[in-house]
């Protein structure tokens, strides 16, 4: 190989994060696999394309527009359905979209982030991000050679830790550009900021200058407690809105969107967003973008309705996960667990501490010789830390996957025990 291909930014491991996910299962066929964030495959319903198509339809036909132009031709950079999103953001999130054209309509969350990243980025800044992290948003990052600063999560949680991290960055001279969240039900972790955690990092964007990229995949999978508004919904003026629809509707539309800020004196980012689009993807599918439509205009503008009987089946699949651990795991004598984990509020994720080293060679061990695939949460660190940690999602595992999976995986952990 020649010396120019090697030790390049693509030997990063970040940058196989993805990769290793999708393809861990592939090398272990006979492993069950708790892995993947996939939504449920018995959720993912493919008359709904159908169903969104026909709708869109009879919807353009009471229009004065060109289905045929609609469809087939090159569509609008910034997208076609960005009125249908504007009533969509305003039903189920309480976001006001002052103009639809600060939509950007995506193909999913990686590309909307990549424009979002391009648009900010242009002469340097520091990119902050909560550690450990969903590996799409710091592996765009790194591509686009953007300085990224991984702050712990017990910090990143912590208005006022995360604040003097801010404050020692200026003082040195640093700029912060923008900082990425998701604000509900975090990837890999299932951490959430509270409502007055994210009133304090929009004071903080605001008293700073940066902007915050929120990221809102698990929104609609709460399983206990009140709805936390979106960071957007409360001051649009700092937040880049990344959503997606992988999870509410299904990963294989590729469909998601960014909403630049809005407000007195914002910068107008959609015509940066669209000229990186345009180079990029040209435009999203507007195939994709009709099944979208339709299906929003058959549900009132609101997807809660659609994604109810999901959120109840990954609420029992998170409670079955948790007894599998308890029973797998029991209390000692004194009330204690070597082994722990957290009880997420929401999400796909469950986070188990563990007393020894989890890694790759670790993950590769336990997938191969007993036939459980669990994903380190180190791999998703740039620091790293969370090395005795393990991501396990309950999403696409069902009851009986997860009873054989749980009890492998303490076979596994017994193994490694001294």
């Amino acid at each position: 190989m020649s010396s120019a291909f090697e030790n390049t930014i693509f030997e990063d491991p970040i940058l196989n994060v993805i990769h290793l996910l999708n393809s861990i299962a592939q090398e272990n066929p006979e492993a069950i696999s708790l892995a993947s964030g996939r939504p449920d495959d018995e959720q993912c319903d493919p008359v709904l394309i159908d169903k969104g198509l026909s709708r869109y339809q009879q919807h353009v036909a009471s229009t004065e527009q060109s289905l045929a132009t609609l469809l087939c031709q090159y569509g609008k950079t910034a997208g076609v359905i960005n009125d249908i999103l504007a009533d969509y953001l305003q039903v189920d999130e309480g976001i006001k979209v002052l103009n639809p054209e600060s939509i950007v309509v995506c193909m999913g969350f990686q590309e909307a982030c990549t424009l979002t990243l391009l648009s900010i980025f242009e002469g340097g800044g520091i990119l902050l991000v909560p550690d450990p992290v969903f590996s799409g948003i710091t592996g765009i990052a790194k591509l686009l050679r953007i300085k990224i600063l991984p702050v712990p999560m017990a910090t990143f949680l912590n208005p006022t830790a995360l604040r003097k991290v801010a404050e020692d960055l200026e003082s040195r001279g640093e700029k912060i550009k923008a900082l990425y969240a998701i604000a509900d039900f975090s990837n890999p972790t299932a951490d959430s900021l509270s409502y007055h955690d994210r009133r304090a990092m929009l004071r903080l964007a605001k008293e700073m200058d940066f902007f915050i990229l929120e990221d809102t995949a698990y929104s609609y999978f709460r399983y206990e407690g009140e709805k936390i508004p979106s960071m957007k919904s409360i001051d649009s003026s700092r937040v880049f809105l990344l959503g997606s629809f992988s999870k509410s509707i299904f990963p294989g539309l590729r469909m998601g969107y960014v909403v630049a800020p809005e407000g007195d004196g914002v910068m107008p980012f959609s015509t940066r967003l669209c000229k990186a689009k345009s180079l990029v993807t040209v435009n999203t599918p507007a195939l994709c973008q009709a099944v979208v439509a339709g299906l929003l205009i058959e549900n009132h503008y609101s997807l809660k309705g659609l994604n109810q009987p999901r959120v109840l089946s990954y609420t029992n699949k998170r409670d079955h996960m948790i007894k599998c651990l308890e029973r797998q795991f029991p209390l000692k004598a004194d009330a204690r667990r070597t082994i722990t984990w957290n009880h997420p509020a929401g999400g796909f994720f469950i986070n188990v501490h563990l007393p020894f080293v989890f890694g790759y060679s670790e993950m590769c061990e336990c997938a191969k010789d007993f036939k459980v695939i669990v994903f380190p949460t180190s791999l998703f660190s740039l620091t790293n830390d969370a090395v005795t940690q393990v991501r396990l999602s309950f999403s696409n595992a069902t009851t009986p996957e997860v009873t054989q999976a749980i009890d492998r995986f303490r076979a596994y952990v017994e193994f490694k025990m001294p």
